[in-house]
């Protein structure tokens, strides 16, 4: 293997933006009661108001039809007012701005000439694109817009022409019937609600469509037209199916209405997308604010979707102890907690919601086992369509974002993201004191880490592939063939033949390591102590090492492992160099590990290390310590060669499959 990547504080400093900093908070929860959706102002930002969602039957952002208002949900309503239609909305700064800007339009409406700029919204997965769209429907077609809706394009890309057609026509006119009965259709007797209203009855779906959006060509409309598109992009994707259908939301074709869609991160971003198009404006959503966050777990709160309080039991030790053998408190519900395992992704409270709401007395630590598995699941489906989108990318492009990936599942220090990664959404710049100071990407969650790391066990063999095709760094390759074998989840066992490093065996008896458990080095200085069956897969440039495997075997053995393309001898790390000082301790790498190590009743492992022991590393280790060298190199040692005889395990030649499991069969060739 190359020599270890020099720590980042040794390489230039980077700049960038400061710590995620926490809002000073301006407003609280606060319900508008009978707001109506034309009359929003700045001034209701981060307000929640019950928006009527039978006002747009199209659909809306996932969520939005979630958990349909029942009476236990409005505990200060009157029944006879309950409207199971109205669903709790957080107005949105950025979507205000979308308001203001079609209201401005409208009154402007019969000056508006023969093409009126268009937007896109943009932002990274799960940052609100669809929200704010929905929004701008919502008020635009209470302000009197005629508006064609379409959610979740990517979903009726999938579809037959016909069934596409059919539902967006069926839509349009259960939403607009009042004013399509109103618009005549061009140089004919009947109105545009008639003309669909036959082409459904007749069955001739795509040609009532196609007839449609040959009205909406027409120089003059009674109403300002808005053709609402999420996930516009999905109409460029390689998989759609009613291609006639879609060929149809070209902006370009269209000369009296305005165009609003949003540029979806589930979908491949369009290269060069109208950039020198100047009647195109990319409106930037951002992604959500911690006050904005708050505000929705609070109207969740108070619609009692989550808990106001968690219930603990406390024995009571007063004079009452004989009249009650206990009682309850409840203390707030940490949202410090809910955030940290969440980030700022809204999709991620309605997670929180379906595990919580059924029963609110249900202990946080339980809700937050159900949680993380649904949280997992759908974070390691957004890695992997990542991935599956770099297929058709140039090689070099493709084995980046693979290489990428890689590196957060190896611990090793992101500075710079792809751009299919940098809008997933998934991975937040910070700065690291571990990595002296420097900016650099992290999971936005402890569910994004998970999903990297389940990913990973169940499909690692395309990044694998890509990774050893590149000579330059096929190395990457052989260290997640080695990681992905020792984070196998559950209980597992590697098994190493105990060669010394003329190839020679010391014992027929192989060298278990039994491992229940993986973790990675998130501080500068591990202080944490290490429990028997812990694989810990310390940070790119950790000197001497990349991994440590503390067996469960023996009442605790510990293993070094070192994995490298060269040979031993050429290597720059040996085994002696476990007497050197850990970076921002006191001690030697090897006293301070074997110092960590713990048994299963939580006592002291192995005895303090002495000063024979540092001074004998070139010929033995301590009771119940190894240091295993893997290497693709087939280069001997010869005999006279005086570091014939450190006591390292060798894993060389056919004995790498020891390591990889049965993988190396498929790989071995490419090293």
């Amino acid at each position: 293997m190359p020599p270890k990547r020099k720590n980042v504080a040794n390489g230039p400093k980077q700049t960038g933006p400061s710590k995620r900093r926490n809002i000073a908070r301006t407003h609280s929860f606060r319900l508008l009661e009978d707001h109506d959706v034309t009359d929003t102002t700045s001034e209701h930002v981060n307000r929640i108001f019950l928006l009527d969602s039978s006002a747009v039957p199209e659909g809306g952002p996932t969520g939005i039809d979630f958990d349909t208002m029942e009476k236990r949900n409005y505990p200060k309503l009157d029944a006879s007012r309950l409207d199971k239609h109205k669903l709790p909305f957080l107005i949105r700064n950025c979507a205000i701005e979308g308001l203001n800007l079609m209201q401005s339009l409208k009154e402007d409406f019969d000056e508006i000439k023969e093409e009126s700029p268009d937007k896109k919204l943009a932002g990274i997965a799960d940052g609100g694109k669809s929200y704010a769209l929905y929004h701008v429907v919502q008020f635009c077609r209470a302000s009197g817009w005629l508006v064609l809706y379409v959610p979740r394009l990517g979903t009726l890309a999938v579809e037959k022409d016909e069934d596409a057609a059919k539902k967006i026509l069926t839509d349009f006119i259960k939403a607009e019937k009042t004013k399509l009965k109103k618009m005549k259709y061009p140089n004919k007797d009947y109105s545009v609600y008639d003309f669909i209203l036959n082409g459904i009855g007749n069955e001739e779906f795509v040609k009532t469509f196609n007839g449609l959006m040959s009205v909406f060509l027409a120089d003059e409309l009674t109403y300002p037209l808005l053709i609402a598109v999420d996930e516009w992009n999905a109409r460029f994707s390689q998989t759609t199916s009613c291609k006639e259908v879609l060929k149809a939301f070209n902006d370009k074709m269209m000369t009296s209405g305005f165009w609003l869609y949003s540029i979806s991160a589930a979908f491949d971003p369009v290269q060069g997308l109208r950039n020198a198009d100047a009647t195109t404006i990319l409106i930037k959503i951002p992604s959500y604010t911690e006050e904005e966050y708050d505000c929705t777990i609070e109207c969740q709160q108070h619609f009692k979707r989550l808990p106001t309080g968690i219930g603990i039991i406390w024995e009571l030790t007063t004079s009452l102890a004989p009249y009650f053998n206990f009682f309850s408190l409840f203390k707030a519900i940490d949202k410090e907690q809910i955030q940290y395992h969440s980030a700022l992704i809204p999709r991620m409270i309605l997670y929180w919601c379906i595990e919580w709401s059924s029963n609110l007395e249900r202990p946080f630590e339980d809700v937050l086992k159900s949680f993380s598995n649904r949280a997992v699941n759908y974070y390691r489906g957004r890695i992997r369509r990542t991935l599956e989108r770099a297929s058709g990318l140039p090689v070099d492009n493709k084995t980046l974002i693979h290489q990428t990936a890689a590196f957060f599942y190896l611990n090793v220090p992101v500075t710079d993201l792809p751009e299919l990664w940098e809008i997933s959404g998934l991975f937040i710049e910070e700065k690291s004191e571990m990595d002296g100071g420097a900016y650099v990407y992290k999971c936005v969650c402890p569910s994004v880490d998970m999903a990297i790391v389940k990913y990973f066990q169940d499909s690692a063999n395309s990044t694998i592939t890509i990774l050893i095709a590149d000579p330059a760094i096929n190395w990457r390759g052989l260290e997640l063939l080695v990681s992905r074998y020792f984070r196998r989840g559950g209980i597992s066992t590697v098994s190493l033949v105990d060669k010394n490093l003329m190839g020679e065996k010391r014992q027929d008896e192989r060298l278990n390591i039994s491992l229940s458990r993986s973790l990675e080095q998130t501080t500068l200085l591990i202080n944490t102590p290490i429990p028997p069956g812990t694989f810990l897969i310390l940070r790119r440039g950790h000197a001497v090492i990349d991994f440590i495997a503390y067996s469960s075997e023996n009442l605790g053995e510990l293993f070094f492992i070192q994995i490298s393309k060269s040979s031993y001898t050429t290597h720059e790390s040996k085994v002696t160099d476990l007497k050197n000082k850990i970076q921002g301790g006191n001690k030697s790498i090897l006293e301070h590990y074997m110092g960590l190590c713990q048994t299963e009743d939580g006592k002291k492992r192995f005895p303090k290390v002495q000063a024979k022991d540092i001074n004998n590393l070139s010929k033995k280790l301590p009771k119940g310590v190894y240091y295993v060298f893997i290497t693709t190199s087939d280069s001997e040692i010869r005999s006279t060669n005086t570091i014939k005889n450190h006591p390292v395990i060798l894993v060389q030649g056919d004995d790498v499959k020891s390591v990889v499991g049965s993988d190396w069969d498929s790989y071995k060739e490419k090293f």
